[in-house]
């Protein structure tokens, strides 16, 4: 791989991360102050960025997205990876944020490294080079860090918290591993439209979200504007682009700069209060950034 391709999927990679931040604040706010159930923020993110993507595919590449319309196979792919990736995934972090907050929450997801790292190397029957084991620790004391605040005997947040943020780090290493083949023969946009088209029909029968009442205000519609298009449409496909061509482990630990934005965008407007644990905790994360920057 050239070297200006491996730097070009470097920044690709943790641009879909910041995207990923952002709309962790934005579900924040949405469950926090607007009082919306998590089960329906994750049923519209995944439909419309879902049909957006595909739209786009539609008219940018017609004759691949027949052609993999047409491919039983690939399809199949889609749908276990929009299901067990992506509708797990979203839902999973967006009831995290409510039990917690979009920095809490982010952090927590990314013990997904961990999974995705041991995965990569039973495949690869290899073991990760020193610069991956310097950087693996430094993103697991910078979550120790934040999830307990340096205390070996509590944790800084609820147990319903925890839960679904260990949840949502599994179904991120899932999101992550299961498309790589996919986004090798078709591309990041088409799998990932068909992916979030099929986890959002699925997850509208799952969860029955015809029964949740939810009244829109003006604050609540430009979030949820945000949440669609930065935080589903362009941070999947930057995201995953990007980890198909520097490798999913590398590409997940480099997520790290997720709950750094979620942190910083949430004091910024929604004025959560974080503690010197929390801060010496996201700059052991950020130094993970710096440590893999390096081919």
């Amino acid at each position: 791989m050239r070297s200006s391709e491996y730097t070009y999927g470097i920044l690709v990679t943790i641009a879909g991360a910041a995207c990923w931040g952002i709309s962790g604040t934005c579900s924040q706010y949405l469950s926090s102050v607007q009082g919306m159930d998590p089960r329906w923020i994750t049923q519209i993110r995944l439909l419309a960025a879902g049909i957006i993507l595909l739209l786009f595919a539609y008219r940018k590449e017609k004759e691949k997205f027949h052609r993999i319309a047409h491919t039983p196979k690939a399809m199949f792919y889609c749908i276990v990876f929009g299901v067990c990736g992506l509708m797990f995934t979203q839902f999973a972090y967006s009831s995290s944020i409510a039990a917690t907050n979009s920095g809490t929450a982010t952090v927590l997801q990314n013990l997904s490294v961990i999974l995705v790292l041991l995965a990569g190397c039973m495949m690869k029957r290899t073991l990760p080079v020193r610069r991956e084991i310097i950087a693996i620790l430094s993103c697991l004391a910078g979550t120790f860090l934040v999830a307990t605040h340096g205390s070996f005997t509590k944790l800084s947040i609820s147990r319903e918290g925890l839960f679904w943020g260990i949840l949502s780090a599994v179904a991120a290493a899932c999101y992550i591993l299961i498309p790589q083949r996919l986004m090798k023969q078709w591309g990041s946009i088409l799998p990932v439209g068909w992916g979030m088209l099929f986890g959002g029909i699925g997850f509208f029968f799952l969860s029955r979200i015809w029964r949740v009442d939810i009244v829109l205000r003006p604050g609540g519609i430009l979030a949820l504007t945000v949440i669609i298009l930065a935080g589903t449409v362009l941070a999947f496909t930057l995201f995953l682009a990007g980890t198909a061509l520097i490798g999913p482990a590398r590409g997940n630990m480099l997520g790290c700069i997720e709950p750094l934005t979620a942190t910083l965008t949430t004091a910024l407007f929604l004025h959560t209060v974080f503690t010197g644990m929390d801060l010496a905790g996201f700059a052991l994360i950020l130094a993970t950034v710096f440590l893999l920057a390096k081919k």
